[in-house]
């Protein structure tokens, strides 16, 4: 295999910075640790999945990273939610539905995707394994999901883990609908640096390999890490080997850009970062009412 030599943006990173080690990987969740993690990768830029991110660092596009809004509760605002979008603070909604124990189609659910169709941001869904054990895993049955993208068509849905373990249901869902997108986080947790050669193929390189094959492009496919949960770098090498090389441009960069609506820009410095395509409180001045 060729080297590496691709631009990443990692659409799955968690952002709380604690500074304490993760349960999962040992790895201590600070932005110093982060910094070190991508010291050597042609990194251009992040989606921070963290309901709370950090206070101390909470604006960090310097580094190319960006928030989106998430959804565990029946709590959330969607006037607060609509005025984050608009602000540029968040860039996508992400809905975790094992936690909640509805379907993606309940009525509750409903305001938000009016809202992601006006302000043309992507709903995030966690699928598969809730990884909790307070979750209902019926709730993210990627086949679920189904519904919801043929009800909203104008949304641009993504399956979060590509519905580990049931990669074949939430491919379905994707081959059938235009507007579904595989993110691939996350598919083992913990020190991946001591994963076997076998155990990686068995649970990240041959699943991916499978949604390409069976998708017939790798348009749809989306590199995340889940770091702090996993080592990035090692995390990557894994990911990588289940994706052909000419599709890792996409796979690991462009697709997940064009998805969330950024684009690179080379700073004064000469270092590639990722960027807004524009700022949406400025688009044609329209202002955006919810439910």
């Amino acid at each position: 295999m060729k080297d590496f030599d691709i631009n990443v943006f990692d659409a799955h990173v968690h952002t709380e910075f604690e500074g304490a080690p993760d349960h999962f990987s040992g790895i201590i969740s600070s932005l110093d640790s982060f910094k070190e993690s991508i010291n050597g990768i042609n990194f251009v830029g992040a989606l921070s999945d963290s309901a709370v991110p950090s206070q101390n660092h909470g604006d960090l596009s310097e580094y190319g990273i960006y928030h989106c809004a998430v959804i565990r509760d029946l709590n959330y605002k969607i006037d607060i939610i609509e005025k984050n979008i608009l602000s540029g603070k968040i860039y996508a909604i992400k809905i975790n539905v094992g936690f909640i124990h509805r379907y993606a189609s309940d009525e509750f659910f409903q305001p938000l995707y009016i809202l992601a169709e006006k302000l043309k941001v992507p709903i995030m869904f966690h699928s598969g394994d809730p990884g909790w054990s307070h979750a209902k895993v019926k709730y993210a049955d990627p086949i679920s999901f189904d519904e919801i993208a043929v009800d909203y068509p104008g949304v641009n849905f993504v399956l979060v883990h590509a519905g580990n373990p049931w990669f074949q249901s939430a491919a379905v869902v994707a081959a059938k609908n235009a507007n579904v997108f595989l993110e691939g986080s996350s598919l083992i947790d913990g020190d991946t640096k001591a994963c076997s050669d076998e155990r990686a193929k068995r649970l990240i390189s041959k699943p991916l390999s499978w949604i390409i094959d069976y998708l017939g492009s790798s348009e749809k496919l989306i590199f995340g890490s889940g770091w702090p949960m996993v080592y990035l770098k090692s995390y990557l090498d894994l990911f990588r080997q289940g994706v052909p090389e000419e599709a890792w441009k996409d796979v690991f960069c462009d697709n997940a850009l064009k998805l969330y609506g950024f684009v690179i820009e080379k700073r004064s410095d000469g270092q590639l970062i990722c960027v807004p395509k524009y700022k949406r409180k400025d688009s044609n001045n329209v202002h955006y009412s919810s439910k």
